[in-house]
């Protein structure tokens, strides 16, 4: 029985992601891959060596630099030497990068606005305490 519910979960989660992903494909900027856009998020807060992306990440260095590399070419990174240890580069991003999230941002507000702005007060408690639980779920297993 529980296990027709999860199933169920699964094939929802995946058509609503769908669905949105149609809706809205053309507001976002498509060129970026999954991990590059995870490497973005983790210099935005403040990781900006390519060996403490590769520690977050659990890959090596060689892996993070390959993209970086790519996230450069498409101009969402700038590297610099650092001036205080010349062996170190530093990651910033580009205006290209900010531009990226600033435009998800305002995806995320039309899509909450939208969908979730749909839901009544009831249904968006019960939908944050499920995420709440599943978040504390997969932390205790991480």
């Amino acid at each position: 029985m529980k296990n027709n519910y999860i199933n169920q979960i699964n094939v929802l989660q995946n058509k609503l992601n769908i669905q949105l992903a149609k809706k809205f494909e053309n507001k976002i900027d498509n060129q970026l891959t999954a991990k590059q856009v995870l490497l973005l998020e983790l210099i935005k807060i403040g990781v900006t060596s390519t060996k403490n992306l590769a520690d977050k990440l659990n890959v090596s260095t060689s892996a993070v630099s390959q993209i970086l590399n790519k996230l450069e070419n498409k101009g969402y990174v700038e590297r610099f030497i650092n001036p205080k240890n010349r062996r170190e580069i530093v990651l910033n991003l580009a205006d290209k990068a900010n531009q990226y999230f600033n435009d998800l941002a305002s995806l995320e507000d039309e899509i909450n606005k939208e969908v979730y702005g749909q839901l009544s007060l009831e249904d968006l408690k019960q939908f944050t305490n499920i995420l709440e639980k599943l978040h504390v779920i997969v932390k205790e297993n991480s």
